[in-house]
């Protein structure tokens, strides 16, 4: 039975990991020119500038133009690795189930001697697997691709997704969801339609309002009193670590007994803007020293909440295993429905 469940997703399977491949080797590529590029132009004689040395005339500008030429592919490299983890789970949970269901071809094997809890398991079974198959090669390339490029955010939009291994557990959602779908609906081309929106919504709400709540963000307290160097612009100290993900930002009052949030940063900034606002301050020592005093009128702290980048390999794997529980009970919702067909 297994046999034949990768027989008919042979062609399709092979026609997927193809394009994987096609993605894997030009991620290798542009990432080992981005890295070699980056090398030389951080390294003597440019040290991160395109100024022109003496006796090597523009190198550091050619440099500058080689590492923006490659570059300028992240956003399409990014773009598929999205879009692949999603197409790969949807096609393979399309032809594994929701193509037999809708040209009725399972009937003939229902009244063979095969169970219809074997035939699932067969169909489900080597589709999931073909799916983490493809998916997992991928994953790494893109982490590693990702590591490689320049001015990289691991906790960005655009590239949490293609950071760590949630590429695989994004396909299999898609499998699971697509599985369910064609169980209910049994039309390809409708189940294709369903799965691509349902997909996009929860795409959209785990990043916005699932992820931040997956692991214990840090609070950091800082020193709100901004300080003039020379008549200099005026500076404050760094209040969270380099490639942290930013939460909440700025300043609260001390007795504020929860985690803060946007809405108390904002109120505080109201209050404080209407004290500073009855100084006088034309200068920015002037500024800095009404904005010292009414931080301590006030009794304001500046506060940072973060995710920093320590914790990205606990929010992957967290949220990982949120879509595959998910994608597990939409299987076995799958499993229920099919057992409910009537022959």
């Amino acid at each position: 039975m297994i046999w034949i469940a990768w027989r008919f997703q042979r062609s399709v399977a092979c026609s997927l990991a193809l394009v994987a491949l096609f993605i894997i080797g030009f991620a290798v590529v542009t990432g080992v020119m981005q890295h070699d590029d980056l090398m030389q132009f951080l390294g003597a004689p440019c040290h991160g500038s395109e100024v022109a040395t003496p006796g090597r005339g523009d190198l550091c500008g050619v440099l500058a133009v080689k590492l923006a030429n490659a570059a300028s592919y992240d956003s399409e490299i990014r773009a598929t690795g999205y879009i692949i983890a999603p197409l790969v789970g949807a096609i393979l949970g399309l032809v594994a189930l929701v193509n037999e269901l809708d040209h009725r071809t399972v009937r003939l094997a229902w009244t063979q001697s095969i169970s219809r809890g074997r035939w699932f398991a067969a169909k489900v079974g080597v589709g999931a697997a073909v799916v983490t198959l493809i998916l997992v090669p991928t994953a790494i390339a893109l982490s590693w691709w990702n590591g490689e490029v320049r001015g990289y955010n691991l906790f960005g939009r655009d590239t949490y997704g293609v950071a760590g291994w949630d590429l695989v557990a994004y396909g299999l959602f898609a499998f699971a969801l697509a599985t369910l779908l064609g169980a209910v609906i049994r039309r390809v081309g409708w189940t294709l339609a369903a799965t691509t929106i349902l997909f996009l919504s929860v795409a959209f709400v785990v990043p916005t309002q699932v992820r931040a709540h997956l692991v214990t963000p840090s609070v950091q307290w800082s020193s709100p009193f901004a300080t003039v160097h020379k008549g200099s612009a005026a500076t404050q100290p760094q209040g969270y670590p380099y490639n942290a993900w930013i939460l909440v930002s700025g300043a609260v009052p001390r007795t504020i007994r929860k985690t803060p949030t946007w809405n108390d940063v904002s109120a505080t900034n109201q209050i404080a803007f209407r004290c500073i606002s009855g100084y006088p301050g034309k200068t920015l020592a002037e500024q800095s020293k009404a904005e010292t005093e009414c931080y301590k009128k006030l009794d304001i702290e500046n506060v940072a909440v973060f995710i920093a980048d320590n914790q990205f390999w606990t929010l992957q794997l967290r949220e990982g295993l949120l879509y595959l529980v998910a994608g597990a009970a939409l299987i076995g919702g799958a499993f229920a429905l099919v057992r409910r067909i009537e022959p």
